[in-house]
């Protein structure tokens, strides 16, 4: 029992501990109130008796971690005392300290343990009745039985108002991971079907762009030649647009990656005031028109590169011209340390296109001039 209540030390709680000491100083001093008599012949005795009181009331500092061991301690403490100092008041202090001990066994222990706490509290009311000259004999035992079966009950009613509420905690627990689990199969579900849907686009998709293909116009008819391209690559961006929508909502929701439409010609504007500031030009020379879906997200990334490739300054231009077979990407700036990486970057990326790239440096100032071949009258 004392190996178990050592053992628990380190879980002792300050304020238990607090507890514990204002009960030991107050039933200290009532001992020597009541017991120290100059001319009783028991002094001597008494005075070692007095400070075994203290086995009384420190116990309580393990009324959370070992509650049965502390009202076993008490008990033996409290015969321990009566035996060495007959007629003493002992009540004033042993009274609450079990009270308070009963109370914690009771609604901490299980069943079988918190009745032996009964049982040992009960005890311990039994040795006051017999020794405390306070009480009147065996006519004030079914009082101080009472008194101390009291608070024993009302702690069982707290250890079964704690045990339904870990339970519901418990069962609100594996609700919520019941919860989630739909959820996700649910999602799971919403994906299969998304997967489906998709499938049928491509299907469909692509059976209206054979047909496209399959009633263009006969060999010679440029005209018609441009319109049923036109047609196909209108189609084509639409089906793009539809499979990213799709595609973005399959995606896992742990990722990141954007699903707005790729950049294109268009965005040069946004991509040029937001890397080099609103002083940055951009001049657009030619017959401005739609270029196949690769071309144009290349000349937006090649554009990309070569502005990192440039300090961040206002004086910097950029020259867009679309020629009949190319399209054809200046951009010049004050030029920056270190930059071949990002022009290494651009050159790979006209280069999948199987056009050039060529950078001139004047002074402080860099010129790169990019053509991407493209379809005549796409």
């Amino acid at each position: 029992m004392l190996d178990s209540m050592r053992s628990t030390t380190a879980d002792i709680r300050k304020l238990d501990v607090a507890v514990a000491a204002v009960l030991s100083l107050l039933g200290v001093a009532l001992m020597i109130f009541n017991v120290l008599e100059p001319d009783d012949p028991a002094t001597e005795v008494s005075v070692l008796a007095v400070p075994l009181f203290l086995g009384v009331t420190v116990p309580v500092a393990w009324r959370r971690v070992a509650p049965l061991g502390a009202l076993a301690a008490t008990l033996i403490a409290l015969l321990v005392n009566a035996a060495l100092i007959a007629g003493a008041v002992r009540c004033g202090v042993t009274i609450p300290v079990a009270l308070l001990l009963g109370f914690s066994a009771a609604s901490r222990l299980d069943l079988s343990r918190a009745l032996a706490a009964l049982g040992i509290a009960l005890a311990i009311g039994v040795a006051l009745v017999l020794t405390d000259p306070v009480f009147k004999g065996l006519e004030d035992l079914p009082f101080i039985l009472v008194l101390m079966a009291v608070p024993w009950a009302i702690g069982r009613l707290v250890h079964s108002r704690t045990r339904i509420a870990a339970d519901l905690q418990a069962r609100t627990s594996e609700l919520r991971t019941a919860r989630d689990e739909r959820a996700r199969l649910e999602v799971a579900t919403d994906r299969a079907r998304l997967s489906g849907e998709l499938d049928e686009l491509l299907q469909r998709r692509l059976r209206d762009l054979a047909r496209l293909a399959g009633e263009g116009p006969r060999s010679g008819d440029a005209e018609g030649t441009t319109a049923t391209l036109v047609d196909i690559e209108r189609e084509s961006r639409r089906t793009l647009e539809e499979m990213r929508e799709l595609v973005g909502v399959l995606r896992d929701d742990s990722s990141h990656a954007g699903t707005a439409p790729q950049p294109t010609l268009t965005h040069l504007e946004a991509l040029l005031v937001r890397a080099k500031g609103a002083g940055a030009g951009l001049t657009v020379v030619g017959n401005p028109r739609t270029l196949p879906v690769g071309v144009e997200l290349s000349a937006y990334r090649v554009v990309e590169h070569l502005l990192s490739a440039l300090e961040d300054s206002g004086d910097v231009d950029v020259r867009v011209r679309f020629a009949d077979d190319a399209l054809e990407l200046a951009v010049s700036g004050p030029s920056r340390r270190r930059a071949g990486a990002a022009i290494e970057k651009a050159r790979e990326r006209v280069q999948l296109h199987s056009g050039t790239l060529e950078t001139t440096t004047n002074g402080k100032r860099s010129q790169a001039v990019a053509s991407l071949p493209v379809l005549a009258g796409a």
